[in-house]
């Protein structure tokens, strides 16, 4: 019994003995792991093992007054988790200390870890550009460099560093483009992508309205190296002038209307803030009629129509309204003179005339009829000008079908069967037009009188009636028509009675036919062949041959000197004559209605 209530008191002591101890000695530090060998990464986390650890202990790394404090994960009296603070690489000590002191010191030997870039900002800038890059094991440093695309680096000056951040300067003399910046420390070396160029802006792109092919310019900054679009399509950059503050483009030909912008090195974008109004050239593919007059609707049909400024029908503009963007309506205007004209359009996107012409149409004018003179039911041809589309042909108010025509100039048509002299009239939709003569419709000549009815050869004779003109007189006994006699028309005719004219009726011809006259005597003096005896005395009878003796209406002797003598006609024709008292010796004179003739021989008076 004493003995077991011995050890029982040896043992309290023993632990009353062994607590004492741990609590006033420092802490012991018996390992560290990774090991071997102990080499840690800043930043890298690392387990120590040992004795009296505490509930608060601190783990130091470094010499001296440089050491520094970890951040502790998890502890307790035999274990901690820290993380390797950032101190200088190379061999250095960890050692752990509590309140009760400090531990053995254990070497390590702490490395650098590579940087991590995170962030560049701005990602692109001109030399003399303050550029900061954010990320992480970025103390150390060594240098930072740009290098451009064939490789070759320049050193930035570094303004301001920490571990997680440094300040670096664009170096000079960079060309533009795409480069790599190269940040070197004692743990390594990382990049990152930087583009030495300024950020493009656009402040003004003119015109605002334009066509494809057109140049435009914009103005803004930093747009060297600039890639052209609009509306995103790539203007043709042989044909593009870029400077820092402009660039000189052409539309391309198949660009709309839209935003442009300026693409630097593919990454560096700028937008205009308008929109650029593309144009494209408008056509015209046909009409909706072909021919009209001033005043007539037409409408156009066609593509890019909607900005259509303007409308011409040869060079003479003319009003129009847009219905859309494939028609437009337009009113015919006046034109200087009648033809085929073509339909333009225009607009900024440039100009197009319709391969189809337009016929232009005006009244018909200056009307002529050939011939002036006509039968019926036969043709006649007017001629003039603006005898387009003619609708209408009337004589004298009827109206008669169109046999032929010369588009233009000509119209051919018949004569009614029923038609009388009046004015020839032609007519389209753009008016009416009189010819100034007026169509004598030729029928069959018609005399009302003959004045005198009675002539001697050559002497005048005056025709009164219808259809006269250039109609053609023939006396009877006469195979030739007669001459003219200083008249012609058609309600009186002037001729004169041919030589070989003798008494009877008159034929008049014309091309519609002929008509005969009554009677016209043809006075011809009564001439004397011979007569016998030649010598009587008063009372005696003698006898006269000759010609037209029965027309006699007077026989005197003496040359006309005597009284008149008593005569008549004999069965042959023979002019009989009784001498009369108080006759002469002379010629014997006969007088008719053609005057007097006398003999060329005496008669003698017997004593």
């Amino acid at each position: 019994m004493k003995s077991r209530l011995l050890v029982f008191v040896s043992f309290l002591s023993l632990l009353a003995v062994s607590g004492c101890r741990v609590q006033s000695n420092p802490p012991e530090l018996t390992g560290l792991s990774p090991s071997p060998p102990n080499k840690v990464l800043v930043g890298q986390e690392i387990s120590l093992t040992g004795y009296q650890f505490g509930s608060d202990p601190v783990v130091m790394v470094g010499n001296g007054p440089t050491a520094l404090a970890a951040q502790i994960k998890s502890n307790d009296q035999n274990s901690i988790r820290a993380v390797v603070p950032l101190v200088p690489p190379g061999l250095t000590q960890v050692r752990v200390r509590t309140n009760q002191g400090t531990s053995d010191p254990l070497p390590v030997e702490v490395r650098q870890p590579a940087p991590a870039l995170t962030d560049i900002t701005p990602g692109n800038g001109l030399p003399g550009t303050a550029v900061v890059l954010t990320g992480g094991f970025l103390n150390q440093l060594r240098q930072v460099t740009f290098r451009d695309a064939n490789f070759r680096s320049t050193v930035a000056v570094v303004r301001d560093s920490s571990d997680q951040k440094l300040t670096v300067v664009v170096p000079n003399n960079l060309p533009h483009g795409p480069v790599t910046i190269v940040v070197e420390t004692a743990g390594g070396a990382m990049s990152g992508s930087f583009i030495v160029a300024g950020t493009p802006q656009i402040t003004g792109v003119s015109p605002k309205v334009t066509r494809p092919g057109a140049e435009f310019i914009i103005s803004g900054v930093n747009l060297t190296d600039g890639i052209v679009r609009v509306n995103g399509q790539q203007t043709e950059r042989t044909q593009t002038t870029v400077k820092d503050t402009e660039i000189r483009a052409l539309i391309p030909q198949f660009a709309h209307s839209g935003r442009v912008t300026v693409t630097v090195f593919e990454k560096l974008i700028a937008t205009s803030v308008d929109t650029v109004l593309v144009v494209q050239p408008p056509s015209v593919a046909t009409t909706s009629t072909h021919d009209g007059i001033v005043g007539d609707k037409v409408v156009l049909f066609g593509q890019n129509l909607r900005d259509v400024t303007a409308v011409s029908f040869g060079s003479t503009p003319a009003p129009f309204r847009i219905l859309s963007d494939t028609q437009i309506e337009s009113t015919v205007p006046k034109l200087p003179s009648s033809g085929e004209v073509g339909i333009s359009v225009s607009s900024v996107g440039g100009s197009y005339t319709a391969t189809e012409l337009f016929l232009f149409y005006q009244t018909p004018g200056n009307l002529t009829v050939s011939p002036a003179r006509q039968e019926r039911s036969r043709p006649i041809t007017i001629s003039g000008q603006n005898l387009y589309r003619i609708t209408d042909v009337r004589i004298n108010g009827q109206s008669v079908p169109i046999n032929d025509r010369v588009e233009g100039s000509q119209v051919s048509v018949n004569v009614p069967a029923d038609a009388t002299t009046g004015p020839v009239t032609v007519v389209n939709r753009a008016g009416a037009t009189t010819a100034l003569n007026p169509l004598v419709i030729v029928q069959k000549p018609v005399v009302t009188d003959i004045v005198p009815p009675k002539g001697r050869p050559g002497d005048r004779v005056v025709l009164r009636g219808s259809s006269l003109l250039n109609a053609q007189v023939f006396f009877s006994g006469s195979a030739v028509a007669a001459a003219d006699g200083g008249k012609n028309e058609d309600l009186e005719k002037w001729v004169l009675v041919p030589s070989s004219a003798q008494t009877g009726p008159l034929r008049i011809v014309n091309i519609a036919g002929e008509t005969t006259t009554g009677s016209f005597s043809v006075l011809r003096l009564a001439l004397v062949v011979d007569f016998s005896p030649k010598t009587a005395q008063p009372g005696e009878i003698i006898v006269l041959t000759g010609q037209n003796l029965p027309s006699v209406l007077e026989v005197r002797f003496g040359n006309g000197t005597s009284a008149a003598a008593k005569f008549g006609i004999d069965g042959a024709g023979q002019l009989v004559v009784t001498v009369p008292a108080g006759a002469t010796t002379g010629p014997i004179c006969l007088t008719n209605d053609a005057g007097t003739a006398c003999t060329s021989a005496s008669f003698v008076v017997a004593k």
